[in-house]
C-alpha cells in the first residue's frame, strides 16, 4: 500500500450522467448502480499507476482479463451511504478482483475480503488517499506489511488481509525486495551504497513507464529505498 494522490476532477461521463439527472424532470436519482463507469476505471487506473490501491497488484481496464479486471471500490462502505453518495469519485479507487471467486476466505484479499466482513466490520480508518497514514507504513524483509499506528497495522490484516500466504502476498513483496537487493549488490557492495546510487535504483524501479504504469508492489522499492538514504 502507498499513497495515492488523487485527482480532484471528476471523470467527465460522470459529471455529465450527475448534470443529466438534475436537468431531468422530474429529476432522476442518481445512483451507483446507474453511473457510468468507464471513465472513473480509466481515471482511477491512471491516478494508480495500474496498481490496486491497497496491495499493489496489477490491475487491468480489459474485462476480459477477469483475473486483473479493476474493480471500483468504495473507501466508505457502499451499503452505508445514501445513493448519491456512492458515486462520490472521491471515496472511490481501483482495486484487484481480490480472488472474490476463491471458495477459500484465507486466499480473499482487498475488497473481496472486506465484503465478507459483517457490515459493521467493514469500515475502516485505513485510507491510501491519507499522506500521513501512508507514511507509516513499512515492509519486512520476509514481505509482510505493517503499520506503525497500532489500530492501521491491526486492519492491514483484519480488513484487507493483506499478510494472507495462502494469496502469495507476502511472497510477492518478498521477491519485490529481494529483486532489489540482488540488483544493488550486482553493481555495488551494500557499504558502497551512496544516496546518489540510490537515487539513480529510485528512477529505475519507481517512476512509472511511458504508459503510466508503476511496477508490481513498487511500495517495497519506495519503502527500501528512503530507508537505505536515510542512513
Amino acid at each position: 500500500m502507498r499513497y495515492i494522490k488523487k485527482s480532484e476532477i471528476e471523470p467527465r461521463d460522470l459529471r455529465e450522467y450527475k448534470k443529466n439527472c438534475r436537468k431531468a424532470s422530474p429529476p432522476l436519482k442518481i445512483t451507483y448502480k446507474d453511473m457510468p463507469k468507464d471513465g472513473t476505471r480509466q481515471q482511477l487506473a491512471r491516478d494508480q499507476g495500474y496498481l490496486c490501491a491497497y496491495c499493489m497488484r496489477r490491475i487491468s481496464l480489459d474485462p476480459a482479463d477477469q483475473l486483473n479486471y479493476l474493480n471500483i471500490e468504495h473507501l466508505d462502505p457502499q451499503n452505508q451511504l445514501p445513493d448519491e453518495a456512492t458515486t462520490d469519485f472521491s471515496n472511490l479507487l481501483g482495486v484487484c478482483p481480490g480472488n472474490r471467486s476463491s471458495t477459500e476466505n484465507a486466499k480473499k484479499t482487498c475488497d473481496a475480503y472486506r465484503g465478507i466482513l459483517e457490515e459493521d466490520q467493514q469500515t475502516m480508518r485505513l485510507n491510501p488517499l491519507d499522506e500521513a497514514q501512508m507514511d507509516t507504513i513499512f515492509y519486512q524483509r520476509n514481505g509482510e506489511i505493517g503499520s506503525t499506528d497500532t489500530e492501521l497495522n491491526k486492519e492491514l490484516s483484519d480488513k484487507l488481509n493483506l499478510n494472507s500466504e495462502a494469496a502469495y502476498l507476502p511472497q510477492n513483496r518478498e521477491t519485490a525486495y529481494s529483486q532489489l537487493v540482488r540488483f544493488l549488490k550486482a553493481k555495488k557492495p551494500i557499504g558502497e551504497w551512496s544516496k546518489p546510487f540510490l537515487q539513480q535504483a529510485w528512477q529505475l524501479f519507481c517512476t512509472p513507464d511511458k504508459t503510466g504504469a508503476y511496477r508490481e508492489y513498487v511500495g517495497v522499492y519506495e519503502y527500501w529505498l528512503k530507508h537505505w538514504m536515510k542512513k
